[in-house]
């Protein structure tokens, strides 16, 4: 049975023996189902700040990791019911020791950040990146943040949530087929909405999700264009629609041809491109002070000739996705011979993707 505390009774709320009402039981009952309740932001409008932007980062992070209601208990120490009545905002417990329960797990998932990341270092691409994101969130504005493919953008927008947002942010990937449905119900996941409901009911759930201190960032922006030039491009238009509404920051991630057509197409943009108050180009050149941190992560200090050869994969087509790969496929082959990785290893490495591409060698064995 599913467990609960009774409201009011603080020494009591972890109580395994105490009942739970059968519409709880029914929304929390299985503890390898993930957690469904949508994030509302008027379930918590009553608390004091502190304790509600605990809340917003909890229930952000168990649906942005995919958590389990089971998870979810045992990260607080409280129950599957406590935690569903906090999530609705109906708990009649201290919601300051809820508060200082969720710190203390934030504790820990920031500990286990500090773990060492092969894919994501600070460099002047990333602190662009950052920038852009950081002044859309100050100013509850619009980032278009453009790139070529594989520079890096996804990696790096991630981090930035993870490092700064506290919960605040909501990342999704546009979808690649799917429609104006398709992009709700990836946001509608995101912030826990249900995502069979129509698109009226979607949209609106989606609007309660959002205020002016969140942010929504979407990857892959491009894919929102109309393949006809001449159509209304809907799916902006909601994204604007939701910017407009809630007054959350809005972030678009894209290739340079989606710039391009916004400025080009038969449709007029002038409202979306009138609020973009920070556009982002990145670079088209990877230079070696970008990539010689994240070689360091593998190889500590890594020789010129090294540098050279993973600068060469990096302004190829490919970027800097290739060179993270090359450097794993080296990472294993020193795990698969025992031995520790070296500069070497990493060389061999870099010859073989050459060699199996038909391509010249960067370095020589």
């Amino acid at each position: 049975m599913t467990i609960s505390a009774a409201p009011g009774d603080e020494p009591n709320d972890k109580d395994p023996k105490l009942p739970v009402t059968k519409s709880e039981a029914a929304e929390s009952s299985s503890a390898n189902s993930r957690i469904n309740i949508p994030l509302n932001l008027e379930n918590w409008k009553d608390l004091p700040p502190h304790v509600s932007d605990q809340l917003l980062w909890f229930h952000q992070h168990a649906l942005d990791t995919g958590m389990q209601w089971e998870e979810c208990a045992e990260a607080l120490d409280y129950d599957r019911s406590t935690v569903f009545k906090v999530l609705k905002g109906q708990y009649g417990g201290s919601w300051e020791k809820v508060a200082q329960s969720i710190r203390s797990y934030r504790k820990i998932v920031a500990d286990r950040g500090t773990i060492q990341k092969n894919e994501f270092v600070h460099n002047s691409i990333t602190k662009l990146i950052f920038s852009g994101l950081s002044y859309a969130m100050a100013n509850n504005s619009i980032t278009m943040i453009i790139g070529e493919s594989r520079m890096g953008k996804t990696t790096a927008a991630k981090q930035w949530r993870d490092e700064n947002n506290h919960g605040r942010s909501v990342f999704i990937t546009a979808p690649a087929f799917g429609g104006t449905k398709g992009m709700l119900r990836d946001i509608a996941q995101a912030v826990g909405v249900g995502r069979n409901s129509s698109v009226p009911q979607m949209h609106e759930s989606i609007l309660r999700a959002f205020n002016q201190n969140r942010i929504l960032i979407v990857d892959e922006a491009h894919r929102l264009m109309p393949g006809d030039a001449r159509s209304i491009p809907v799916n902006l238009e909601i994204l604007r629609d939701i910017h407009d509404r809630t007054g959350a920051a809005l972030a678009l991630m894209a290739t340079a041809r989606f710039d391009s057509q916004l400025r080009k197409g038969e449709y007029q943009f002038e409202q979306l491109l009138g609020r973009i108050g920070m556009p982002i180009r990145l670079p088209r050149a990877i230079r070696k002070s970008d990539i010689a941190p994240l070689i360091e992560q593998y190889v500590k200090k890594p020789s010129a000739v090294l540098i050279e050869a993973c600068h060469g994969i990096a302004n190829q087509l490919g970027r800097l996705g290739i060179l993270v790969e090359t450097l794993k496929v080296a990472s294993r082959m020193a795990a698969k011979q025992k031995l520790p990785l070296t500069e070497e290893i990493v060389l061999s490495a870099i010859k073989l993707r050459q060699q199996m591409m038909g391509e010249q060698t960067y370095a020589e064995k």
